[in-house]
């Protein structure tokens, strides 16, 4: 019976594992993109606040 269930688990989660790592990949790069537009866009605001006087 457990062998049974072991071996429909795995083939449930074996075929969507790559899947799985390239959506783990993409996040990871989606991570990157934002922290770099956090870091533009506090430059920006420091950029204005110098350029208004404010």
């Amino acid at each position: 019976m457990e062998t049974e269930l072991l071996g429909i688990i795995l083939g449930a989660v074996l075929p969507i594992y790559p899947l799985l790592i390239v959506i783990y990949q993409k996040m990871g790069r989606y991570d990157e993109i934002v922290e770099e537009f956090k870091r533009l866009r506090d430059e920006h605001e420091i950029v204005l606040e110098a350029y208004h006087g404010a």
